[in-house]
């Protein structure tokens, strides 16, 4: 029996057997529609996959530099007016190929905010190529208030190694928990002391599973430009509000959890660590997630226009389902409990459609929300750990 505030549905996977239990996700008969109305928060020109606010309710948004969308500041502030505000200014967002990119915005993926009302990103850095090691690939954190830089952590070939991708983090409070989507695998970083791990790198549950293809709106799969598919592997990431459950999936599911403790702990192995790895639920390809204060797991689905919640009963429902919606991804819950939903429309992308792909984006991008119902939590508090810069976290 799992505690009442984890997910149910979970099965054991040791010695690296994917057990798969229940069906699709698209098939869970727990399924109904809420009916959350859908409230327009920005219209922007740049592409915006990551939304995240401060406790004050200041707005910042993640505009990755991906195909067509070079000239993007990366992070900016979302101004009362609507205007966008580069942050944290200067050098940081003005960054071209050639020029430094250790004090610079290269490649966002995705931003988050945690309680002490600090930014977090993941900088992805200058693409290498499937087997390079991406210069300038970094975990960065600023004082939104200031834009101080607090934190600058670059970690080692040993943690980080050619094919790797920094893609999405949590933290909980001493710890960062980052995915790695280009190769596989959960990085766990000790914030008070820089030291690094790599773990799970050789487990199925962090890699995407081939016959799994990510299908999404009038049919198309996701497609690299030569025609493969498009392999994400662990790629959203949560942490149960008690610290103690890691949540993570590749693009295409299914979801599992590790024990946080086990992740960090030196002398577990990593046969032992895999051995403690559960399935959560059949889900089908996430482009986003995000964890209330009571436990329920929000969904952004590739393959329909919705937002659902899974809770940790195990019962799925519809938080929101709307056109306007293909292609959701990182979420944010705030202070006031209402769900904030980045469209960035990433299978739109004529870079996502394949040889000869035609480009289906729709202009400009919009930020939406939906007020969270009773039923459900607020945001879950994290107890962030700010401080001096860090630079060079060793594995």
């Amino acid at each position: 029996m799992l505690n009442r505030r984890h997910f149910c549905r979970a099965a054991a996977i040791g010695g690296g057997t994917l057990a798969l239990a229940g069906g699709p996700m698209a098939k869970a008969q727990a399924l109904f529609q809420a009916g959350q109305p859908l409230t327009e928060v920005a219209s922007l020109d740049w592409l915006c996959n990551a939304v995240a606010l401060t406790s004050s309710g200041r707005l910042f948004v993640g505009l990755p530099r991906w195909p067509g969308f070079e000239n993007t500041p990366s992070i900016a502030e979302v101004l009362p007016d609507g205007t966008l505000k580069p942050f944290p200014g200067g050098h940081w967002n003005n960054w071209a190929p050639g020029k430094p990119s250790a004090q610079a915005l290269v490649k966002i993926n995705t931003i988050h905010i945690f309680d002490d009302d600090t930014l977090w990103a993941i900088d992805q850095g200058e693409d290498a190529g499937p087997n390079g090691i991406n210069p300038a690939q970094k975990i960065l954190q600023f004082d939104t208030r200031t834009g101080k830089l607090l934190r600058s952590i670059t970690l080692a070939p040993s943690v980080l190694p050619a094919g790797a991708n920094l893609n999405d983090l949590r933290l909980d409070g001493e710890h960062a928990y980052v995915t790695d989507s280009g190769l596989g695998a959960i990085i766990v970083i000790n914030l008070r002391t820089g030291t690094s791990l790599r773990r799970l790198a050789d487990h199925p549950s962090t890699k995407m599973i081939p016959t799994r293809r990510p299908i999404g709106e009038g049919g198309h799969v996701l497609l690299m430009p030569d025609g493969s598919d498009h392999q994400v592997h662990s790629d959203p990431i949560e942490i149960s509000p008690d610290g103690k459950w890691l949540y993570y999936q590749a693009l295409t599911g299914p979801l599992w959890r590790v024990p946080t403790a086990a992740l960090r702990d030196t002398q577990v192995t990593e046969k032992a660590l895999g051995d403690r790895v559960e399935f959560v639920y059949d889900t089908g390809a996430l482009t986003g997630t995000a964890i209330d204060s009571a436990g329920n797991l929000y969904l952004a689905e590739y393959d329909k226009p919705r937002v659902t919640v899974l809770s940790p009963q195990g019962e799925l429902r519809v938080v929101v389902e709307d056109p306007r919606l293909w292609n959701p991804d990182a979420m944010f819950i705030s202070d006031q409990r209402e769900l904030y939903i980045p469209v960035p429309q990433s299978a739109r992308m004529a870079s996502n459609r394949g040889p000869g792909g035609v480009n289906g984006l729709q202009l400009p991008f919009k930020l939406y929300k939906v007020q969270l119902p009773p039923t459900l939590g607020g945001r879950e508090k994290v107890p962030a750990l700010a401080g001096a810069p860090l630079v060079g976290a060793a594995g």
